[in-house]
């Protein structure tokens, strides 16, 4: 049998770096976010949230994962999504519900660099105000997914202030 001209090992490498998305998460202090099932990346980004905003001296309470209401900020309850930036520079949130008890959905964009995020209350977000709601599976009409633009999001530096602002709640002394 004769020798193949062509290592095919590395052919099949060289295919493959041709058909695969680039990867921004190299080099990203983020990196291990990427790495997490689903669900640890939903509590990974409530338990971000919930000491994020306790730092910023903000009232925060709720926040088990068998709770109606991932948390409530001074007093109102919000529902919070996590997603990953892709290298389309969109976020998918999934499984955004609207018949569950929440004034607010928060949704919360890990980047490679940076945190963001952006804020829709319930109603609005009903009303395709926040973007469009796209079924989680055909024939269904419990759970959604909002894709969002990076540019559409917020510095999560903001979210603090714009939650005293929203909410109405009282200014750091």
């Amino acid at each position: 049998m004769a020798a193949s001209p062509i290592d095919p090992i590395k052919l099949m490498i060289h295919i493959i770096k041709t058909h695969a998305p680039e990867n921004i998460w190299l080099e990203s202090p983020l990196q291990g976010y990427r790495g997490l099932g689903n669900t640890n990346r939903g509590e990974i980004g409530e338990e971000f949230i919930r000491q994020y905003l306790k730092a910023a001296g903000l009232e925060i309470s709720n926040g088990k994962r068998t709770s109606i209401t991932d948390v409530k900020i001074g007093g109102h309850p919000f529902e919070i999504k996590t997603a990953s930036l892709g290298a389309n520079g969109t976020f998918q949130f999934n499984h955004v519900r609207l018949d569950r008890n929440y004034e607010y959905l928060l949704c919360l964009g890990i980047c490679p660099q940076e945190i963001v995020y952006n804020m829709w209350r319930k109603g609005d977000v009903a009303e395709g105000k926040a973007g469009k709601l796209v079924r989680m599976a055909e024939g269904q009409a419990v759970t959604w997914k909002l894709t969002k633009q990076l540019s559409t999001m917020i510095p999560i530096e903001d979210l603090p202030d714009n939650l005293r602002i929203t909410l109405d709640l009282p200014k750091l002394t």
